[in-house]
């Protein structure tokens, strides 16, 4: 049906290039009476907390004046049925059916043929579209278009509640951000402050609005037609030096762009929207956007290619814009950073003593940044569909990071609740604060070691002052992340003499380089279809020995006199690995040892466990190394294939999953035949229900970000171990990660520690 998948395409185009919403539906609507020979068509859209929660949004067909007003309860009528079920439904005489509803002042009485059909993301049903004959029966081709049709029209519903367009409609015209967004728990807390809209890449989808006083406005056009006239200048010069070696044709785009620079409606649009009150970036962006929309939607091939060079030549002015950014960035005393992609150098770069929270519409729960800002203790939310980020700039957001919510511009009412459950947070940490000296011990006296994850010098001074006996993780990859280049031997000595010395006499554990997958070098690309599974870890640094010994020699060099360090190999898959690391240590330390003429002591070397191969020859590498160290945020991905950064999926993701507990459970077993050490860095090491677990298997050294630590100590500090033994067992024995976590929470709450845990049940 190639008719059929051309108009498909062409609305698909069109709804992702609509000014808004409403105007989205009512392309919809329109293009289906014509595409399906249709006499009526509508769109219900799903209103979570009404009673008839299922709204008539967009209608063609029917009296107009039924938008709006017909509503259905899911269940109800024909519609609701389609909801109910989640699929579509098609009939030849709906007057007929059981669950008819006629709207008597609506006119459909007229089109007895039906056919409804679900629209739905992430099993949930968002709403239905509904199509109606008078005579033609639909076939199956109908049904299948209008189902990909409602896949497409998905995102766009999706899209309008993040952006307030939803509230728009249904409250009568007026334009709303406050909403509450759902993502991925990312690390726990709950905290508060201005919308810092992170511009760390100058791309045009990243630019925040920003409101500018009307003093203001003066200095943004200057600082607009200043930008212009710049790259216009360059075009110029590029298209005199293309003369040279091509082809007249081929330079005619530069001068094209330089001519589209001075003057018209691209100039015209921007200039106005400065003068009403945006900043400069900004009113760009928006003015490209829209250009650039109106071209994508053109069905000549060749017109809507040009949509490409508008977008580019917005790149190269945005470049110029934001490059004469004047003064350092002003923060906020309390923000929350917001972006598309919020990533370890955004954090690295921050004033951290002002972050209260992290919000990003991509990454999950187990991303290296939300692990980075459960490090920090900074509540965080990832993965939030749709995140409205380029409209947050400056407004209120509540962060619930134990229920991955995010909260925009709330309204009075919920910003009171939202406070006093942020005060009760507090009160809950500082009634642990207590146990800071305290030892770490079970009721029947058995010693649990806990350690604290780190990778930023920020928070080493934090990590002392939870109580911790020492660093248990240093992921060495962050200060690699924040350069342009290789760092060299000397500034990693520092660096790691400084964690060295700032825990003295106290284990400290350097993770070898680690990256790949979801921590990319910017000076060190490494693009991979299935990144996860490729080149990665301990195999980067063992094809690149050069960069291996200048890091092993740092850390040998940093541990001269203070011998408190314990090296970490990432990532390792087989006992070749292994050992072709071990002997490059010996090499490294050799080194040093000659360079030092005299003798040093040998750290000890540890391995992570966390691809699933390494459970199968436990026995076997613990004859190799001192201990090792379960990474429970790996092994639970490769263990369910589960990518641990896609949004998607993130609900999939569990560590309390009775495989991943089971294959934790082996290991054990298997390290303690050999008499070696396990503890466990993962983020389950943190949550008090893993501690749960995590005891009662025998381990008895558990490494996690600053903030877990108290909670983490009132676990141990309330169960003996034996209590936790037996149930080990009982957990074991289920079949959901639902029903483990259920299962340890109800002894939580039999202790009175449900306070602990209290967004998790």
């Amino acid at each position: 049906m190639p008719t059929l998948i051309h108009t498909l395409q062409s609305i698909v185009k069109q709804v992702d290039h609509a000014t808004d919403f409403e105007s989205a539906l009512n392309v919809i609507v329109d293009s289906l009476v014509d595409a399906l020979s249709v006499d009526a068509c509508s769109i219900f859209i799903d209103v979570p907390d009404e009673a008839s929660n299922l709204v008539m949004m967009a209608n063609r067909g029917l009296r107009r004046e039924v938008v709006g007003r017909i509503r259905l309860a899911t269940g109800e009528g024909l519609v609701g049925l389609v909801a109910e079920k989640a699929e579509p439904i098609r009939l030849d005489n709906a007057l007929e059916h059981r669950q008819f509803v006629l709207f008597e002042d609506s006119g459909e009485e007229a089109y007895p043929v039906f056919l409804g059909v679900p629209i739905i993301s992430h099993r949930r049903v968002l709403g239905v579209i509904v199509a109606q004959r008078a005579r033609e029966p639909f076939g199956n081709d109908e049904e299948a278009f209008l189902s990909t049709l409602a896949a497409q029209l998905a995102g766009a519903i999706t899209h309008a509640r993040s952006s307030g367009e939803m509230a728009r409609l249904l409250e009568g015209g007026r334009v709303s951000l406050s909403c509450t967004l759902d993502g991925v728990a990312g690390a726990p807390g709950m905290a508060m402050g201005q919308a810092v809209v992170a511009t760390h890449q100058v791309r045009l989808r990243t630019i925040p609005d920003k409101r500018i006083e009307p003093a203001e406005i003066g200095s943004q056009v200057e600082r607009f037609e200043d930008a212009i006239s710049l790259v216009r200048r360059q075009l110029m010069d590029q298209a005199e030096q293309m003369r040279q070696s091509l082809p007249a044709e081929e330079c005619a785009l530069f001068v094209a762009y330089a001519q589209m620079l001075e003057s018209g409606s691209l100039i015209d649009d921007t200039l106005a929207l400065i003068r009403e009150g945006q900043w400069a970036p900004g009113a760009w962006r928006e003015t490209v956007d829209q250009h650039a929309a109106v071209f994508e939607a053109m069905e000549d091939e060749y017109l809507a290619e040009r949509a490409n060079d508008i977008r580019d030549l917005g790149r190269r002015v945005l470049q110029r814009l934001m490059s004469v950014e004047s003064g350092d960035r002003v923060y906020p005393d309390e923000f929350v950073l917001v972006g598309e992609n919020i990533t370890a150098t955004d954090l690295a770069n921050l004033p951290l003593e002002g972050l209260r929270g992290i919000v990003s519409e991509h990454g999950s729960g187990s991303s290296h940044v939300a692990i980075l800002a459960h490090a920090l203790g900074i509540p965080a939310v990832m993965g939030v569909a749709n995140l409205p980020h380029t409209k947050m700039e400056e407004l209120m957001v509540v962060v619930d990071g134990y229920g991955g919510h995010v909260h925009v511009d709330p309204r009075a009412e919920l910003l009171a609740e939202l406070k006093q459950y942020i005060h009760h947070e507090r009160r809950v940490s500082d009634s642990l604060k207590s146990l800071k000296d305290k030892p770490a011990v079970t009721t029947d006296g058995c010693r649990v070691s806990l350690f604290v994850n780190s990778g930023l010098m920020a928070d080493l001074s934090p990590s002392l002052d939870s109580g911790a006996e020492g660093v248990g993780l240093y992921r060495t990859e962050i200060p690699f992340q924040i350069r342009e280049s290789f760092p060299s031997e000397e500034d990693q000595y520092r660096i790691y003499r400084d964690v060295l010395e700032t825990f003295e006499g106290m284990p400290v554990v350097l993770r070898t380089l680690d990256v790949g997958g979801d921590k990319p070098l910017s000076y060190f690309p490494i693009r991979e279809e299935n990144p996860f599974l490729g080149w990665r870890g301990i195999r980067i640094s063992l094809d690149h020995p050069d960069i291996f010994i200048t890091q092993l020699r740092a850390m040998i060099r940093a541990n001269v006199g203070l011998d408190n360090l314990n090296i970490l190999l990432p990532m390792v898959s087989s006992l070749e690995e292994l050992d072709d690391a071990l002997i490059l240590v010996h090499r490294a330390k050799d080194e040093i040892q000659e360079e030092l003429g005299r003798p040093l002591r040998f750290p000890r070397v540890g391995a992570m466990i966390e691809v699933p191969s390494t459970i199968f020859q436990i026995d076997e590498i613990c004859r190799l190394v001192d201990f090792v160290s379960i990474g429970t945020n790996d092994l639970t991905q490769y263990l369910l294939a589960v990518d641990r950064n896609n949004e998607a999926v993130a609900e999939l993701f569990s560590s309390l999953h009775p495989s991943v507990l089971r294959a934790i459970d082996q290991v054990v077993q298997g390290a303690a035949r050999e008499d070696t050490p396990v503890s466990v860095c993962g983020e389950l090491a943190g949550d008090p229900i893993g501690v749960m677990a995590l005891i009662g298997m025998g381990i008895d050294s558990l490494s996690m970000s600053a903030g877990s630590l108290p909670r983490a100590k009132k676990v141990i500090r309330s169960f003996s171990q034996e209590e936790l033994s037996k149930l080990r067992l009982q957990a074991l024995s289920l079949h959901e990660a639902d029903e483990v976590r259920e299962f340890y929470a109800a002894r939580l709450d039999e202790k009175g520690l449900g306070e602990l845990i209290r967004a998790q049940k």
